[in-house]
């Protein structure tokens, strides 16, 4: 009846454990006709748990809790791209793009120039700021599993302490220490939220709890768990989990704080990765065609946008700091006269084919003083590269076939590397007149901004032989579908969780109408027994009033 009481008033208990009341016969005296019962003993009192179900209980819920981080972190990843937005990227490239076929047809027009310019602009804030968001929310996650871990190293700590109440409990009792048992499945089933784990119970009734191949508690005694920041290959600063004692390398399998770790890193990383990568493309092919053009106007002084970090080594050097290597090839510089109109073509050579002396900054500055009359290089102190005319000339640039002059920042629309630094060249912010549009003097000549156009669908080798327009496309695509593969695992999860859970609760939960049932056996047993000893006392007076 004590234990139907317990039951039914832990009803509603999470992670209670039925109890029940193991009873047998107790054997009597034997007769000439047998053995006669000596009445009833309750031998044990029974938890009624599965221990290989409650760890696949676990096991499921690890898999929940880290295909549900794992799709919030790519749900937060698609907000941010808003691929069906009014300014989405895609549609802010394909703007882009037609601006510069807009110019190609009106290559005078300074309004024209500036749609162009400010297009560019977008582009460069949009990518700006995209990434800036993707870093937000690494930044969350980072911090999501330094709190994980914080309350997974606290459990721990509770589960070592319970081992030993437990070991104590049960040393000088013939049965299970059920509310200490519970309270600890209660704490491995949390842990499990965050990490996924296995348990190994001692001949003592302790567990030992890993995680992969480490050891987090074993017996009384937890080795701690820690976030710490450190660098990741990308040079990124990503929260590490490692052992309190010893400092071992965690690797979570599941569990949230794996979600966390795959939306970081696999998810958010590589969109991060990607976007760089479309945004260095971007820069770089646009910049290349862009400084073989030539504005409505020639320049009289410009200092390119990138700097070497050594003049006297290669270009292609990969210590020089240039993100975007040149190759072999040459470009033009045309100088024009300002008085009389005439132009004269000088060809600068650049040499990297690894053979003999290859380019340098400096020699490249000492071919421009000896081959281009009017204009003077020089480099300044922060390594880049100066170029400037006589007072009576002007320059442009004609037929970059080694990409140089995009390298060094050189008549560039964009500067910067990758989607952290976009930006349009302030240059052309300030003098949209010098913007590119064309490959000659002649006026109307927007030849450069046709080949601009023909950029968003020409096949990028750095983007892996696809296009602009296809390598965002792609991108958004397998973003998709790993949201919808996330979601698809987070079902799947919850289906399996919940009929586990089923299983659970039909060996171990608490059934009022089985309890109510068993109260009324037990009531009608007392019932009989008491009967049963009025009908003897009944009995015994009579056979003693018979011997009176």
């Amino acid at each position: 009846m004590q234990l139907v009481g317990q039951n039914i008033s832990n009803s509603a208990t999470p992670g209670y454990t039925r109890l029940t009341a193991d009873l047998s016969s107790v054997p009597g005296a034997t007769s000439r006709v047998g053995q006669l019962g000596n009445g009833v003993n309750i031998t044990s009192i029974r938890r009624n748990a599965n221990d290989a179900l409650e760890a696949r209980l676990r096991t499921a819920l690890s898999d929940q809790q880290s295909a549900a981080a794992e799709r919030n972190g790519l749900a937060r990843v698609e907000n941010v791209f808003d691929p069906l937005g009014d300014n989405n990227l895609g549609t802010l490239v394909s703007d882009f793009f037609k601006s510069w076929g807009e110019l190609q047809n009106n290559p005078q027009n300074i309004a024209t120039r500036g749609i162009v310019i400010n297009n560019g602009r977008s582009i460069a804030e949009r990518l700006q700021s995209v990434r800036g968001d993707l870093a937000g929310i690494r930044d969350e996650l980072n911090s999501q599993i330094t709190t994980a871990t914080e309350q997974a190293d606290e459990i721990a700590t509770q589960i070592a302490d319970l081992n030993i109440q437990i070991t104590v409990a049960e040393s000088g009792a013939s049965g299970p220490a059920s509310a200490l048992r519970d309270q600890r499945n209660q704490l491995l089933s949390k842990l499990s939220e965050s990490f996924g784990i296995t348990t190994r119970e001692q001949p003592s009734g302790a567990v030992n709890v890993y995680i992969g191949n480490e050891a987090l508690v074993q017996f009384g005694e937890s080795f701690g768990l820690q976030a710490v920041n450190e660098l990741d290959a990308s040079g990124r600063l990503v929260a590490v989990i490692r052992l309190k004692e010893g400092g071992g390398v965690v690797k979570p399998t599941t569990g949230q704080v794996e979600g966390l770790i795959t939306a970081r890193d696999s998810h958010i990383g590589g969109q991060q990765d990607r976007l760089d990568a479309l945004a260095g493309a971007l820069i770089y092919e646009v910049n290349k065609i862009h400084s073989s053009g030539k504005g409505l106007q020639g320049f009289t002084s410009l200092t390119g946008a990138t700097a070497v970090l050594d003049p006297s080594l290669e270009l292609s050097n990969a210590d020089n700091g240039v993100d975007f290597v040149p190759k072999t090839g040459s470009f033009f510089i045309d100088v024009k006269d300002n008085a009389s109109g005439t132009v004269t073509r000088h060809q600068i050579n650049v040499d990297l084919d690894g053979i003999g002396s290859d380019t340098t900054l400096n020699s490249l500055i000492a071919d421009i003083n000896a081959n281009v009359p009017g204009v003077t290089a020089s480099v300044l102190a922060d390594g880049r590269l100066k170029l400037t005319a006589s007072s009576s000339t002007s320059y442009s640039f004609a037929d970059d076939t080694s990409g140089a002059l995009a390298s060094l920042g050189i008549n560039t629309f964009f500067t910067g590397t990758d989607s952290v630094d976009i930006a349009v060249n302030d240059v052309l912010v300030s003098s949209p007149t010098l913007l590119a549009a064309a490959k000659s003097d002649l006026p109307g000549d927007g030849s450069n901004a046709t080949d601009l156009v023909g950029l968003q669908s020409r096949v990028v080798a750095n983007l892996g032989g696809v296009s602009l327009s296809d390598y965002y496309t792609t991108s958004i695509s397998d973003l998709a579908v790993r949201a919808s593969s996330a979601q698809s695992a987070l079902d799947s999860g919850g289906i399996i969780f919940d009929s586990l859970t089923a299983q659970r609760e039909s060996i171990s939960g608490v059934n009022l109408d089985e309890e109510a049932v068993a109260l009324i056996n037990f009531q009608r047993g007392f019932e009989g027994a008491a009967r049963y000893m009025n009908v003897i006392d009944q009995m015994l007076q009579t056979l003693l009033s018979l011997v009176r």
